[in-house]
């Protein structure tokens, strides 16, 4: 497993795992994304000097996240779920930045176990 930072090329990706329905069960903004705005967020955020935007990959891409000074926002891709890649993911990540905090809601057990097995800062919020 590896990580690699994210590019244009992953808009039509990066949107579908947006969009996925337990992805934005699990989001802050639970609302579905249109196009139009994913792809302005995409060009300003690969803008910055340090995007922090990274694809996860193990045999193709399964997952994302992101860096935001001390946290942490990811996803695993809808068919690659329920196998473990979370955790592996996030320890990764965890090499790289150092014990990152990811800010997780009450429900989403699978995603607080995988970040705490990893070593990252849970933060339960609603």
């Amino acid at each position: 497993m590896r990580f690699r930072l994210a590019t244009m090329d992953d808009a039509k990706l990066l949107f579908e795992w947006r969009n996925d329905p337990l992805t934005r069960a699990m989001s802050n903004n639970t609302e579905p994304v249109p196009w139009e705005g994913h792809l302005a967020w995409l060009e300003s955020r690969l803008a910055r000097q340090n995007p922090h935007l990274y694809i996860i990959e193990d045999d193709g891409p399964i997952g994302t996240f992101r860096v935001d000074d001390d946290q942490v926002s990811y996803t695993i891709a809808p068919g690659s779920r329920r196998r473990g890649l979370a955790t592996e993911a996030l320890t990764l990540v965890r090499r790289q930045f150092g014990p990152l905090q990811a800010e997780i809601k009450p429900g989403n057990i699978a995603s607080i176990k995988a970040a705490e097995r990893a070593g990252m800062i849970v933060r339960i919020i609603e």
